[in-house]
């Protein structure tokens, strides 16, 4: 068991990871999570707008028995509503038709596909853009900064359910999606640059840990008997407010970034006096001359490079399109459409809205745990033995998913209902199945991709060009994120339970490439690596990275 205080843990550099951890990554965890649980009673909201914006004549009945109060329009229909628009907005809907409201109404489909999907077009132009601000702010002034966008989209989300506007809720995810963007860049840089090498992994890790810990709060408070409810969601995203206001008021006590003061700033005194302030009693002596190795081995190197700086070096470029197909691992594994449709997907797979709520809270819980265990665990592990296990036990899970789904979707689903498993006279076991294969595959997930990418592209590179090559990974990260949950809902509404063999292909690429193409990382320095990485592109004589 590792000796943490030993290894070099202190008060201020554990203060200074709980206030990344639950100001900008517990923000980024809960905007994720925030819209899964709620999904139907949103969706109704939605439709209830919808209902409304017709001006549709209701019988006294449908009055009575929508979801949400609906005035009563009396007069002719306005504009193009007619009576098939009010049968699809106003109509009361059961159990089992809420559970399919989304399939058969393609444009409240379309509109939920669009809530889920503009968080990551805000993360995308977020990601972009952190890297310049990185520059001009400093690590620690870019997450201060963050906490605007944290609080605008905060106040964004709350509001739309008394605006009665959808699109509103559409504008607070996009800047949610922007505060997010800026974290998933930085955070993680600064978690894993102020910790000593002996608890560079695990604390790095916590990013990911304090992401999956938040998407579980979320889940919870989600729960029809908590702030998923009608007339209560809005509290729930309100909820951002929350990590916003901690950080503002813990972050300005935290030291900066030694290595970003001293090898990106030049500023020496500075660094040392901010190493000083993580180490406590400590030597740091030691790690200081190691950064003036570092400065005067890469002396040549320019102090800041930019995206297109990256692809104009011959080395460079190589080693950036390996992070970026490493980091586009996590969502081309398919665990993306889980965190945004998990409830959708266990109602698919035959469960109940009420037990599907239930299972998504249970995956968000055994989520959270087996971070935690992986951020204990990445040090003495390696991170390439860890990806590939990842990758390889994901691909497996993946393809027994679409199996049981289809096995399911074959014995019981029928075109206009949903039938409950318990009636199933063929296949009452592959709901079950499938959920054990959603769990064991958000298990398998965080030990690999879910963790070890951000490890890989912050030890890939030395610190001139780390800040671009993290900032160009990340938007691809965000842009193949915006694809597939874009495309998922479309495809599964085509093809439905095959949709996850199109996953297991992706797997098996990642799993080859991973074994040809990635050195182990732990516990080596940046410069090992590069020589390692060196030998894999085929690159010689080429400018450090």
């Amino acid at each position: 068991m590792m000796n943490f205080r030993a290894a070099g843990l202190t008060k201020t550099l554990l203060f200074s990871v709980l206030s990344i951890g639950f100001g900008s990554s517990f923000l980024y965890g809960f905007n994720i999570g925030v819209i899964n649980t709620p999904q139907t009673v949103m969706g109704q909201w939605i439709r209830d707008i919808e209902c409304r914006r017709t001006s549709i004549e209701r019988s006294p009945r449908a009055a009575t028995t929508t979801t949400t109060s609906i005035p009563v329009l009396h007069g002719n229909s306005t504009g193009n509503a007619t009576a098939e628009s009010a049968n699809i907005w106003c109509r009361q809907l059961n159990e089992k038709q809420r559970q399919r409201m989304f399939k058969r109404n393609p444009k409240l489909n379309a509109i939920w596909t669009a809530v889920a999907s503009v968080f990551c077009v805000g993360g995308l132009l977020g990601s972009l853009i952190s890297n310049p601000i990185v520059r001009k702010f400093g690590r620690k002034g870019t997450l201060l900064l963050n906490n605007g966008t944290g609080i605008i989209a905060a106040i964004l989300l709350a509001t739309p359910y008394f605006l009665d506007s959808f699109e509103l809720l559409m504008i607070g995810r996009f800047v949610a999606g922007l505060n997010g963007g800026i974290t998933s860049a930085v955070a993680p840089l600064y978690m894993t640059e102020i910790p000593p090498m002996k608890l560079r992994g695990a604390l790095g890790g916590f990013h990911q840990f304090f992401i999956v810990f938040a998407i579980l709060i979320a889940q919870v408070l989600g729960h029809p008997a908590l702030l998923g409810t009608p007339t209560r969601w809005p509290y729930l995203f309100g909820f951002g407010l929350i990590p916003c206001i901690f950080q503002l008021l813990t972050l300005p006590f935290c030291p900066e970034s030694p290595k970003h003061l001293y090898l990106g700033r030049d500023k020496e005194a500075k660094a040392a006096k901010a190493l000083k302030h993580l180490r406590g009693s400590q030597s740091f002596q030691t790690e200081m001359e190691e950064m003036r190795e570092t400065k005067e081995d890469t002396q040549n190197d320019k102090r800041h490079y930019s995206i297109l700086d990256l692809f104009r070096d011959p080395f460079l470029r190589q080693v950036t399109f390996i992070a970026m197909i490493m980091t586009a691992s996590g969502h081309a594994s398919g665990h993306g459409t889980v965190i945004y449709y998990s409830t959708s997907v266990f109602k698919s797979a035959g469960m109940s809205s009420g037990m599907a709520v239930y299972a998504t809270i249970g995956m968000g819980a055994l989520y959270a745990v087996s971070t935690f265990i992986t951020a204990a665990l990445v040090e003495k592990a390696g991170r390439r033995q860890l990806m590939l296990i990842g990758l390889g036990g994901m691909c497996i899970l993946t393809a027994l998913l679409s199996v049981f789904m289809v096995l399911y979707e074959k014995s019981h689903a029928t075109p206009d209902d949903v039938k409950d498993a318990e009636n199933s006279p063929l296949g009452d076991w592959t709901p079950y199945a499938s959920v054990a294969c959603i769990y064991l595959h958000t298990v398998i997930y965080s030990i690999g991709p879910g963790t070890i990418p951000a490890f890989l592209v912050s030890e890939m590179f030395t610190q001139g060009p780390r800040g671009a090559a993290t900032s160009i990974s990340l938007a691809t990260n965000w842009l193949t994120n915006l694809l597939v949950v874009l495309a998922f809902p479309l495809i599964q509404a085509q093809i439905e339970g095959y949709t996850f063999i199109i996953f297991a292909v992706l797997l098996a690429f990642y799993f080859v490439y991973t074994y040809w193409k990635i050195p182990e990382t732990r516990g080596k320095e940046t410069e090992q690596i590069l020589d390692e990485l060196r030998k894999i592109v085929g690159v010689n004589k080429v400018d450090r990275a």
